[in-house]
């Protein structure tokens, strides 16, 4: 079968929650000039939600999947084995459902088909959610692996601590010297943009074992070991 060519792909995990869905394809609508193509990954919940689900996708042209609620992992897999199958595109975007984008251009993503791109995503709020982490600190690591060893909370809290000022003290550097591209350790999950070229050398991206957390510490340590850039730019605009 002849893979059709679009600039993008769309891979939106879903479960129970319409109107995030539609919020996100009218942003994305609005926002988007190149050609696209949204894959709608549900993960069963009930059969009522799950026919919404199906016409929403078919009432906008996106591609709808049905899987089992396995978790974020699972549900990704397979809209990225299916965009894989059946899309020859330059970038894929993973992205949760009540993501709405504001700014989006290609130009910015120009010769990155290499790179994991981690854009500017904040909050209703305000707060920004990217970098997840900015540089692989060793001594949050042990301080995370020694809380669950010891099933002790409060020390992997200080190592989050840590991590967010460290993350905040980055960020107003970063900003301060007009950095417009940074390499860093992790991209948050809510939206992560794969090159195709990282895509494909990364192989299988999420771990299926993991059913919804962490996912963005495996992603980084899979393309530390591929030695694949992770790269924060604060061009694009995400709100959750």
């Amino acid at each position: 079968m002849q893979r059709k060519k679009v600039d993008l792909v769309f891979v939106v995990l879903t479960y129970r929650n319409t109107q995030d869905l539609i919020n996100f394809i009218e942003s994305t609508k609005r926002q988007v000039k190149e050609t696209y193509k949204i894959i709608v990954v549900n993960s069963f919940y009930d059969n009522d939600s799950n026919n919404v689900f199906y016409q929403i996708a078919r009432e906008n042209d996106c591609d709808f999947i049905q899987v089992a609620n396995k978790g974020y992992g699972f549900g990704n897999n397979r809209g990225i084995e299916y965009a894989l199958a059946n899309y020859e595109f330059r970038f894929l975007i993973v992205s949760n459902p009540d993501i709405e984008i504001e700014k989006f251009s290609m130009e910015e993503l120009e010769g990155l088909e290499n790179c994991i791109l981690a854009p500017t995503i904040k909050t209703l709020t305000g707060k920004d959610q990217n970098p997840y982490y900015y540089s692989k600190i060793e001594l949050v690591e042990w301080l995370k692996y020694y809380s669950y060893v010891k099933n002790i909370r409060l020390i992997a809290f200080i190592g989050i601590i840590i991590n967010k000022v460290y993350r905040e003290v980055s960020l107003f550097i970063d900003r301060a010297l007009g950095i417009r591209k940074r390499k860093i350790y992790a991209a948050h999950g809510s939206f992560v943009i794969f090159g195709r070229e990282a895509l494909l050398r990364l192989g299988k991206i999420y771990d299926e074992e993991m059913f919804l957390l962490h996912e963005e510490n495996h992603l980084a340590r899979l393309a530390l070991k591929k030695k694949y850039q992770n790269l924060h730019d604060p061009f694009y605009q995400s709100p959750t």
